[in-house]
């Protein structure tokens, strides 16, 4: 299986980008990489969950390619294309939405292809009794304008016996560290330091299956929301 190196994928994103016949008024990006995943799925996995993703926001896709694989499709004025790139462990994954359409930004379906993408993961049917804590590995999406079209990262907690959460974060342009966190009953919340930041975030959701929604508490207030869709349990 070949590997593609990320900064060759970003520009073959971009000159998609670029030669898209739409003239975008509004577009976002979305990466992930499963390389660091305990368990990570197989490259086969990743075309379908992003064909049927993508599917539940109207779009059929067109796929073409092996490795790197293609997906597009177009639905009025919005436009996504998705790449899946296989790894020596696992895959790499870009979604590009560009929307002309004043009604749905390119933040907003893309949000949404993407929380769809990880709400297929396959280790959910796999008929093991599901995670009821916050250990795992988890994909945040948001919609925090700390970066670009909205804030979103991987999570890897660690639940201890009484609750106390500890990780890392990883794909994410702030560079945060993890300063600490807890899950009680059904309530994570979670503290974050990013990189050059003079203050924390601190993170505050409700667990329902495999999904935490909630709310980014930074300087004094609730700026803005969030979603974690777990992608891979811990029983730690």
């Amino acid at each position: 299986m070949m590997f593609v190196r990320r900064t060759l994928i970003a520009s073959a994103a971009f000159v998609m980008l670029a030669a898209s016949p739409a003239l975008a008024v509004d577009y976002g990006r979305w990466f992930f990489s499963t390389a660091n995943d305990p368990k990570p799925p197989p490259f086969s996995a990743c075309v379908s969950r992003v064909q049927a993703a993508m599917a539940t926001q109207g779009f059929g896709a067109h796929v073409g390619g092996t490795n790197p694989a293609y997906l597009d499709a177009t639905t009025g004025l919005v436009s996504v294309t998705a790449f899946c790139i296989g790894q020596p462990k696992g895959f790499y994954y870009i979604l590009v939405v560009s929307s002309d359409d004043g009604s749905k930004s390119a933040l907003s379906v893309g949000n949404a292809i993407n929380a769809a993408f990880f709400g297929s993961d396959t280790s959910a049917s796999s008929g093991g009794p599901a995670a009821t804590g916050a250990g795992g590995t988890w994909q945040l999406t948001s919609d925090c304008k700390f970066v670009g079209s909205g804030w979103q990262s991987t999570l890897d907690l660690t639940q201890a016996a009484g609750g106390a959460l500890t990780g890392m974060v990883r794909n994410d342009p702030l560079t945060p560290v993890v300063v600490g966190g807890q899950f009680t009953g059904t309530t994570m919340t979670l503290t974050l330091r990013p990189a050059d930041w003079a203050d924390n975030m601190q993170l505050t959701g409700d667990l329902s299956g495999g999904k935490i929604a909630g709310k980014v508490h930074h300087l004094g207030a609730d700026d803005c929301t969030f979603s974690m869709v777990r992608t891979a349990s811990s029983n730690a």
